[in-house]
Order: structure tokens, then sequence, then C-alpha cells
């Protein structure tokens, strides 16, 4: 299993569709983001799905006009928290599939030392948070464990956001 995962990750094609997928999301953000009422006739699960592939943070300014602060913030976080297992799932493998940086141990060393606590800390902040994922699975932390305090910071992240712009119109 593990040289499976290890070999669809590193593979050409993957590398290829993530780079496509990821640039067509962003695309579809900066169209939401110059006018969002289209988008709004998705609802809260047009929300989740677009978080699911990574870039829904950044309209938060713009739906926060049109939408409840705590219902995007609910269904921003879930999707966020769905997007970040897969870094826990590839990390679980049991194998690092990356050479270990600086940044890389000094994740590993908060999350040994301070468990959920330092996963939440590290999802409440702007930060790429797939790498902290990463060694939590191959750390071997069970996927609860680190589920809900990445929830929770995302969740909390956005809230602050939202009352951060509401604060400023």
């Amino acid at each position: 299993m593990k040289e499976k995962v290890k070999a669809i990750v590193q593979s050409k094609l993957f590398k290829k569709v993530t780079f496509v997928l990821g640039l067509l999301f962003i695309i579809l953000t900066l169209v939401i983001s110059v006018d969002p009422k289209p988008f709004l006739r998705f609802g809260y699960l047009g929300v989740f799905v677009l978080n699911i592939f990574g870039s829904g943070t950044l309209l938060i300014p713009f739906l926060i006009k049109y939408m409840n602060l705590f219902l995007l913030a609910l269904f921003s976080g879930l999707g966020i928290a769905v997007n970040d297992s897969v870094s826990w799932v590839i990390g679980s493998s049991g194998e690092s599939l990356t050479k270990k940086g600086k940044k890389l141990e000094r994740i590993e060393k908060s999350v040994q030392k301070y468990g959920v606590f330092a996963l939440f800390f590290w999802s409440l902040i702007p930060f790429p948070y797939d790498l902290v994922g990463f060694v939590a699975g191959y750390l071997g932390m069970s996927y609860y464990k680190y589920i809900i305090p990445t929830f929770l910071g995302k969740f909390i992240r956005i809230i602050l956001i939202g009352v951060g712009i509401i604060s400023l119109t």
C-alpha cells in the first residue's frame, strides 16, 4: 500500500493533474470574487465543495456580505479539513515522501511535544498546513486526533477573518 501511494503521488500525471486542478480553482476563485452572486445559488454546499479544493478562504471577504458568518465558517472549515485530510492520508502511508528540512523538523518536534494543541495552533495561523497533516500522518497520530483540532483551528480562523471584515465595513 505504501509503495502504491508513493508511486501515485510522485507520478508526473498526478503532479500535472493537481497543478491543472489547482490552477482552475484559483481562476474560479478570481471569477467568483469579481461577481459572487451566481455562486451564491450553490449556497453553503458550494462553499464546502470549493474549500475541499483549497481556494475558498480567499472568498470570505466577498461572501461575508451575503452569508451567515457562523455557517460560512462551519462549511468552510469542514471543507478545508477534508482537503487537509489528504496530507494526513499520504503521511500515514508510513514513509516520508520528502527530505526533512528545518521547517519539517520544527513541525515534527512541535507535534510530538504538544500533540493536538500544536495541530490547533498550526491550523489557526496562515501556514501551508499540508506539511502539518503529512507530519501528523507519518507520526501515526489517529485521524480523530488530527481532524478535530484541524477543523477547530480553521473554523476559528475564518470566524476571526469574518469579524475583521465586518468591523471594517
